[in-house]
């Protein structure tokens, strides 16, 4: 009888042993926590002047960096929301330097991928926000 149960006992241990534990998915990122970090864009034409934006985004505000040439001016922080579901991020417009400050926002759609290092921002209503499309890159300690 002991025999038995000692068997039995090494029968149900090994079973736990070698049985795998199925591994838990890690949950998708979303767009949310994806665009948090500090990120430059492209080239872009501001009118007739070649420029490009840092952009340091947190949880809860942006702060962006206008450079054209040599030249940079750090626009005052501004707040933004994300929906991931539509994946869109609209931004409280930027104060550009001489203009007064303003309540308007600018909804993009963006374009990423889950571990990638860039994305794209595409204006929804490119023709009334006058915005340009943006394709940002994560920066790297530039």
């Amino acid at each position: 009888m002991k025999k038995l149960v000692f068997i039995l006992l090494a029968v149900i241990l090994s079973m736990g042993v070698f049985t795998s534990c199925e591994e838990e998915e890690e949950p998708a990122q979303t767009l949310t926590a994806f665009v948090i970090g500090e990120w430059y864009s492209q080239d872009l034409m501001l009118g007739d002047t070649e420029a490009y934006f840092l952009a340091d985004i947190e949880k809860d505000h942006y702060t962006l960096t206008l450079v054209v040439g040599d030249d940079s001016a750090e626009l005052p922080d501004a707040g933004y929301t994300v929906d991931n579901d539509a994946s869109t991020i609209t931004i409280d417009q930027p104060t550009f330097p001489g203009n007064e400050p303003t309540d308007e926002v600018v909804t993009f759609k963006v374009t990423w991928m889950e571990g990638g290092d860039t994305m794209t921002w595409l204006p929804v209503d490119p023709l009334e926000d006058d915005a340009p499309t943006i394709v940002w890159t994560r920066s790297t300690g530039m």
